[in-house]
This record gives C-alpha cells, sequence and structure tokens, in this order.
C-alpha cells in the first residue's frame, strides 16, 4: 500500500506589480535597465516586510516591453531582479517568486497583463489561493489581470479607478490597512 500524501495547502499572496509600485516608475516608454536605474518608492521595502509578517507571498508580477522593444535584455532585466532581490533581503523581506513578461502589447500573448497569465502560472507554481489573495499595481491592466484571475484588486496611486477593490496612495498603506485589519479581526470576542 503507498502512503496517501497530505494535500497542498493553498497560501494567501500579494501579486505585485514591480514599476510605480516597488521601484520608482520612469517617464513613459523609459525603462529600468540596470541595478543603478532602480529605485526603490518610499516605503515599499517596510511595506513588504508587513505583508510579509502577515503571512502572504510577495510574488512580483511584471510586464518589461522594454525587452521586446530591445532596450534591454533578459540578463539585464536578471541583474536588475537580483538587485532588487538582494536588498530587500537585506532588510529581512524575501520575494517568493517573480514573473515577468517580456513581450510587446502588439503580440497578444496570455502572460502581459491585462491578460491574467503570469497570475495563473504563479497560482499553479506556488499553489496560491486567489480568492484570498491581492493584485496590487498602479494601472487598469494590473487591476484588470487581477480580476480576470479572481483576485482581489488594489490600486496604487492617486487615480481614482472603479474596477479596483480598493485603493491607496502607496503599497505602505495598503500593507497598514491589512495589519489593521488582521489585529481587528484578532481582537474580536477577546474581552
Amino acid at each position: 500500500m503507498e502512503p496517501i500524501s497530505a494535500p497542498r495547502v493553498a497560501r494567501k499572496a500579494i501579486l505585485l506589480d514591480r514599476d510605480g509600485v516597488i521601484n520608482v516608475k520612469l517617464p513613459q516608454d523609459q525603462y529600468v535597465c540596470s541595478p543603478t536605474e532602480f529605485k526603490f518608492v518610499p516605503g515599499a521595502i517596510e511595506a513588504l516586510a508587513v505583508l510579509q509578517d502577515l503571512g502572504f507571498l510577495l510574488v512580483v508580477v511584471t510586464n518589461q516591453r522594454g525587452i521586446a522593444l530591445g532596450c534591454h535584455n533578459e540578463d539585464d532585466l536578471q541583474k536588475v531582479h537580483e538587485y532588487m532581490g538582494q536588498e530587500l533581503l537585506n532588510n529581512g523581506v524575501t520575494l517568493d517568486a517573480i514573473y515577468y513578461c517580456p513581450h510587446d502589447s502588439i503580440e497578444n500573448c496570455e502572460c502581459r497583463k491585462p491578460a491574467p497569465g503570469m497570475i495563473l502560472e504563479a497560482c499553479a507554481d506556488l499553489n496560491i489561493d486567489l480568492a484570498n489573495s491581492y493584485m496590487v499595481g498602479d494601472s487598469p491592466s494590473d487591476v484588470a489581470a487581477g480580476r480576470k484571475a479572481g483576485a482581489l484588486t488594489v490600486r496604487i496611486g492617486d487615480a481614482q479607478d472603479s474596477e479596483a477593490d480598493l485603493m491607496f496612495a502607496g503599497l505602505l498603506d495598503f500593507a497598514l490597512f491589512l495589519k489593521t485589519e488582521s489585529v481587528r479581526h484578532s481582537n474580536v470576542g477577546k474581552s
């Protein structure tokens, strides 16, 4: 008789767009091509630490159209992501995975947001419970991808977005909101 393996428990995750959420977004049609161009958004590292402490997987899902346009290549992107990961690790934060789409918007791939391909791939790879996870981004395509995948959606920035479930000025505001909600729920029924 063969042993029966226990089913893996699905985990909640924060699915994060990169540019404009974790790092400062460059002007339109400019791309972060080297670690020297990567600057964390103020409060982003602290926010990721809070989210990690709340038990969420941290997964980056980022469109990287600059590769298709020849502005940089996948080796350049790897160096940027290694830098980002190391800086986060230096601050006690571990990313669970990074997914990126190297395609141009005209290629109609399944991975480029607003398509949900990267999110669904992360869900399959990491056993993510999408119903209790959040897609966090600064654009309508991030919100659309999250909705199509079945995740809760968060729009970061000043723009209003009636499609997003939640809106916050920055990632830290969202993280502190979840922390407050977690404390509030843990205190329910206590005297």
